[in-house]
């Protein structure tokens, strides 16, 4: 956090710098500076709005984005220092949320977590499987989706993503069964977490691959 803080101290400072011929009061600054040496929800709500009614002022854009970053990273760290008060829900939330952010190793962690104590649930086997994937780790990527399908049979997605990976790790023929097996349940899930296009992109290169083969 406190590398952020400077990160942005240090972007303000520059912005200051070069504000013009010298005669900028940098009054722009004022609910950004406030919010920065007093974290509360006031201050962060008082900062937004004043940002988001200037948003064409690209000062703004920039100030709104350090915000929101900050306070991103203010509540990560919340949310990783009371990991075991977490319930199982906002844990998964959690985990994915770093997934989204690219933190694959403190994700994982989590998925693992959760693999533990809810062994049968499906999701965050995919999803764990999803940062093997990113981590290049085919294998265990492999093992971890084919767990979500275990406890789950219907689990779309997760067929889609296992063909991919068994593509990735040039299992063609394997990888179509899988995939139409996956098909036959594309109705009864209903987290639509890939496209149709993707899947059909999906299908016919891996009958194209098998061709050359």
């Amino acid at each position: 956090m406190k590398k952020i803080v400077l990160m942005v101290l240090f972007v303000v400072l520059v912005s200051i710098l070069f504000a013009g011929d010298g005669k900028h009061d940098n009054s722009e600054f004022e609910h950004f500076n406030s919010y920065r040496d007093n974290q509360n929800a006031q201050n962060f709500n008082t900062a937004i709005n004043y940002y988001f009614q200037n948003e064409n002022d690209y000062s703004s854009n920039l100030m709104l984005s350090y915000l929101c970053f900050m306070e991103l990273e203010k509540n990560l760290e919340v949310l990783g220092s009371n990991l075991d008060s977490l319930n199982t829900r906002t844990k998964f939330s959690y985990a994915n949320l770093l997934l989204e952010l690219g933190k694959l190793d403190e994700s994982i962690i989590i998925y693992d977590k959760l693999n533990e104590d809810v062994p049968k649930w499906s999701c965050p086997w995919r999803h764990k499987g999803e940062v093997l994937i990113k981590q290049n780790k085919l294998l265990e990527a492999e093992t971890a989706t084919l767990m979500a399908i275990e406890t789950r049979e219907d689990h779309f997605d997760a067929y889609v993503q296992l063909a991919k990976i068994q593509k990735d790790m040039k299992k063609y023929e394997e990888a179509l069964k899988t995939l139409n097996k996956g098909l036959s349940y594309y109705s009864s899930d209903p987290e639509e977490e890939v496209t149709d296009e993707e899947v059909i992109e999906l299908k016919l290169e891996l009958e194209e691959l098998l061709k050359k083969k």
